[in-house]
């Protein structure tokens, strides 16, 4: 295997402290610009089927200024979604990136309708998507086939892992 990348996404605070780790690693070191979260219960080592997606857009910021108004329309509406488990935005210089979790692959696909108009806001002038991936257990992928193929996004089916969180 070969390591294309790694990041650290959180608190400047908590950055600061893998300053030394990331550079020595040539990471990029995302901070929480804004966002909220709903995992609030811990579960322990949940032995159940995962259902959680992830969706992880990469954008370069054209116009910070009018950025703004638009990332916190995204937040507001995504705030108000059933299946949104985490959601927020992270930035690096004029790079912006959007930290979003949701249930599974059906609330995905809501969350794209609450916020279409605001992707196309951001799209229209203020920013330029570089990337978009969604991630989560292959069941869950399938029902987003469609979408990510007409959005250009790469999808990735969940290996393994630890999920300690579930939505309060």
């Amino acid at each position: 295997c070969k390591l294309e990348s790694i990041e650290f996404h959180g608190p400047a605070s908590e950055l600061e402290k893998l300053k030394a780790t990331a550079d020595s690693l040539g990471a990029a070191c995302y901070a929480v610009d804004t966002g909220f979260s709903f995992m609030n219960v811990e579960n322990g080592h949940a032995a159940d089927p995962r259902s959680l997606c992830t969706i992880h857009p990469y954008f370069t910021i054209l116009d910070e200024a009018e950025a703004r108004d638009v990332i916190d329309e995204f937040v507001a509406r995504s705030r108000t979604e059933a299946g949104c488990v985490h959601y927020g935005w992270t930035k690096v210089g004029d790079k912006l990136f959007c930290r979003e979790g949701y249930t599974d692959g059906d609330a995905v696909l809501a969350h794209l309708g609450n916020v279409g108009s605001c992707i196309g806001k951001l799209l229209a002038r203020p920013c330029k998507l570089d990337r978009i991936e969604f991630h989560g257990p292959a069941v869950e992928l399938e029902k987003l086939k469609e979408t990510a193929a007409n959005l250009g996004a790469a999808l990735y089916a969940h290996d393994s892992g630890v999920q300690r969180y579930e939505k309060a």
